[in-house]
């Protein structure tokens, strides 16, 4: 499996998202193993997911026995694929499957230490006492029938579980993050020792791809980005730098005066890196200090900067001070589909 995306390649795991704020981290954490993955709803129905060679249920802050908590298609623990529950996705497998779910008396939040003697193949290389991150309250109490316990914390008895004959699998901790210490190594075990997938993507071979969409979004246009110096907003900037060329690029950075010590400086220093002439500052301080003065309630606050930001952004574009021809607000995203950094037409 050699194809891009665009060229065909189906996603060979697909990851439900149950609400969790790690969703997108796993996705991320796969793609840099080398197999092409996507998101998908939750209760995305079975038969959509047929095909693909694993499926990821996220971790999420609801309680499985609640109603109206996210909830996966009960039909997908039968299909001919390995599944891996995370966190809330471990306690839906149990809930689903016949197992419990109950309240803990103690949460975990932060690191853990797993206690972990298994010859299953999820944990190959990955066996012993290890630290591991966890971010729950609710734990599987009673493993469904057929289902072996795995490890286990000072407070969570069933910190994993599985059924190797279903290729089921759940592990109450986070593979994903980095402060668990062989979660690479585990994630590694599901896609290609269980589910047995191949290598089919790159990250590093994505970027003339990305490019070329740029070109061909944007035609003989040029991009306007309002950026923050931060991961987003420069990295779209930079891909469409590559792909137009200098002359067709331009960033903004609005100074609310609210940056941390320095910060202005660095991020001009970053941008101006990268070419003369395509960034400037907007200085702003002035502004945003004086709409804030006197305000101590922080919600308040918080709408008081978003309404000034919008409202500066706006005078800008309004000017074309820093836009005379055939222009376009850009705008980028740095979610584990690349296609996502394209360029949005400017509203007037």
């Amino acid at each position: 499996m050699n194809q891009s995306p665009d060229q065909g390649t189906r996603p060979q795991i697909i990851v439900l998202d149950t609400g969790g704020q790690y969703c997108h981290l796993i996705t991320r954490k796969i793609r840099e193993l080398g197999v092409y993955s996507e998101i998908r709803p939750s209760e995305t129905p079975a038969s959509e997911l047929a095909g693909v060679l694993g499926i990821v249920i996220s971790g999420g802050p609801a309680s499985v026995y609640e109603a109206g908590s996210p909830q996966v298609d009960p039909a997908i623990f039968d299909l001919p694929c390995a599944v891996l529950g995370i966190c809330y996705g471990q306690q839906l497998i149990a809930w689903h499957l016949g197992g419990t779910v109950s309240p803990g008396k103690k949460g975990e939040y932060g690191m853990a230490h797993l206690d972990l003697e298994s010859s299953a193949a999820l944990f190959q290389g990955a066996t012993g006492r290890q630290q591991v991150w966890m971010s729950h309250r609710d734990t599987v109490t009673a493993a469904p029938a057929g289902f072996d316990i795995y490890g286990a914390t000072e407070t969570c008895a069933i910190a994993s579980m599985g059924s190797a004959a279903r290729r089921i699998y759940g592990v109450q901790f986070h593979p994903e993050v980095v402060h668990t210490e062989r979660g690479r190594q585990i994630l590694s075990n599901f896609l290609f020792g269980v589910c047995g997938c191949e290598s089919d993507w790159s990250p590093r071979e994505q970027t003339s791809r990305i490019e070329e969409e740029i070109r061909l979004r944007v035609s003989d246009r040029n991009v306007f980005f309002f950026v923050s110096g931060g991961v987003d907003s420069t990295v779209a900037f930079t891909l469409c730098l590559r792909a137009l060329g200098p002359e067709r690029v331009r960033a903004l950075y609005v100074d609310t005066g609210l940056m941390r010590d320095s910060e202005t400086p660095f991020v001009q220093g970053v941008f101006e890196s990268l070419g003369k002439g395509i960034f400037a500052v907007e200085h702003a301080e002035e502004r945003f200090l004086s709409a804030l003065a006197g305000v101590r309630e922080p919600e308040k606050k918080r709408h008081i900067i978003g309404e000034k930001f919008v409202e500066v952004q706006e005078q800008i574009l309004a000017s074309g001070q820093f836009m005379e021809g055939n222009w376009i607000l850009g705008q980028g995203t740095s979610t584990p589909t690349p296609s996502k950094v394209v360029a949005r037409p400017r509203l007037t």
